[in-house]
């Protein structure tokens, strides 16, 4: 009787560290573990997808059966001491079951289940989906209960995905690695891009290349090669009209056939947007068309700026360089001193992601040299210092009216 008895408490703790175990299991799958196991996991995968989507059902089915066998062990455990030792050792059996429990129910089975959550979830699919069914009553009361000791404490309100959330898996991912920190980077990116319009990653007219529609394609030429650059708007009098875009290849053709013709002869309609476009939108246009540049138009209709293929790619995967360019200094970088050097085109995300700064600016404000002359008001001389609440900053160079490059000094830290 006695053996039969041990039998049954070895059985009921096997099953309390099944439930254990498959409650951690199915609560530590990721929404991309489980999109995954519905797709290539067949029946079973689908089967773990639909108790996922119902934690109320599943959660509460798993607490039922492992209270159940706790129950049983418990009891059984009582009866059995009480027979063979009398009841003066009820309390020690008692805390000897706790720590069996605690031990090879409760933390080693959770443990396994943390590293083989996906096999673990798939195995006991078809069980739990069982008991869910013959449960079901007790879940009802069970899970009404619950929703309204819920909704007295924390209202209706569920917490759902979000960017920020996913952005943090990601950055977790990247610190366990699993993504590497170049990868993590690009992801931040794709969804910033969502949020950049595209007057944020524009070549501004100020530094633009362009070509006059009456220059000839001789002397064209001879411009594009100095400069180095393949492709240019042709403008019609000034900066402010914009008549077409020729390409270093156009002009190659143009000059066998006729080397004094003026550009505009040759040149290709130019492809207009409003700088207010976003990244995201005006690169999927990008490439649908068999456009390169594309000319991007201030809130009057003037010529504001130009944006490639290239700048927009960029904003995802980093700078790129040719032969004919040199690397440019990081836009952000720690001095000696602890201060930082930051470049003047430096925008909100770098500040973000290296100093941790979240910058109040206008929406029209994109770089850092922008958020300093908006504070001003005015155009500083080299060597002004700027005393703002998240620091001080001192302009180290100014070119053509624009801020190249500050030295910022973060404000001391208030302690708790």
């Amino acid at each position: 009787m006695i053996g039969l008895s041990l039998y049954y408490l070895a059985a009921l703790l096997i099953v309390s560290g099944f439930f254990s175990s498959v409650e951690t299991a199915f609560t530590s799958l990721s929404p991309g573990q489980v999109s995954a196991l519905a797709e290539n996991g067949g029946k079973r995968g689908r089967l773990v997808q639909k108790l996922s989507e119902r934690p109320d059902i599943l959660l509460t089915t798993l607490l039922i059966g492992n209270n159940l066998a706790n129950l049983g062990a418990s009891a059984l455990m009582t009866t059995m001491t009480i027979r063979i030792f009398g009841n003066a050792y009820v309390a020690a059996a008692t805390g000897i079951l706790t720590l069996t429990i605690l031990v090879f129910c409760e933390v080693s089975p959770k443990q396994i289940a943390m590293v083989a959550n996906e096999s673990l979830c798939l195995l006991s699919a078809r069980i739990v989906w069982v008991l869910s069914w013959f449960f079901r009553p007790f879940i009802w009361i069970v899970t009404a209960v619950s929703r309204t000791i819920t909704l007295l404490f924390v209202g209706k309100e569920k917490q759902e995905l979000t960017l920020e959330n996913l952005l943090h898996h990601v950055k977790a991912a990247e610190g366990q690695g699993v993504v590497e920190s170049y990868e993590e980077e690009m992801v931040r990116n794709v969804f910033r891009i969502n949020d950049t319009p595209v007057e944020a990653i524009m070549t501004h007219r100020t530094e633009l290349f362009s070509v006059d529609e009456d220059t000839k394609v001789r002397d064209a030429m001879d411009q594009f090669i100095e400069s180095g650059h393949t492709r240019a708007p042709v403008l019609k009098g000034d900066l402010g009209h914009v008549c077409g875009v020729i390409t270093l290849f156009d002009l190659a053709r143009a000059i066998k056939k006729s080397p004094e013709t003026h550009v505009h002869e040759f040149s290709t309609p130019p492809y207009l947007v409003p700088g207010t476009m976003r990244a995201h939108e005006l690169f999927f246009r990008l490439k649908r068309e068999p456009i390169h540049m594309a000319v991007v138009l201030d809130e009057y209709g003037g010529l504001d700026g130009v944006v490639t293929r290239e700048d927009v790619m960029e904003e995802i995967l980093g700078e790129f360089y040719d032969e004919r360019e040199t690397h440019a200094s990081d836009p952000i970088s720690q001095d000696t001193d602890g201060s930082w050097i930051i470049q003047g085109d430096a925008d909100f995300y770098d500040m973000s992601d290296i100093l941790g700064l979240e910058l109040e600016h206008n929406n029209r404000t994109h770089t850092i040299g922008g958020y300093l002359l908006e504070k001003l008001e005015h155009i500083p001389a080299a060597g002004t210092t700027i005393a703002l609440y998240e620091g001080a900053y001192t302009i180290l160079e100014i070119q053509r009216q624009r801020i190249v490059s500050v030295r910022f000094q973060p404000a001391p830290k208030e302690e708790d």
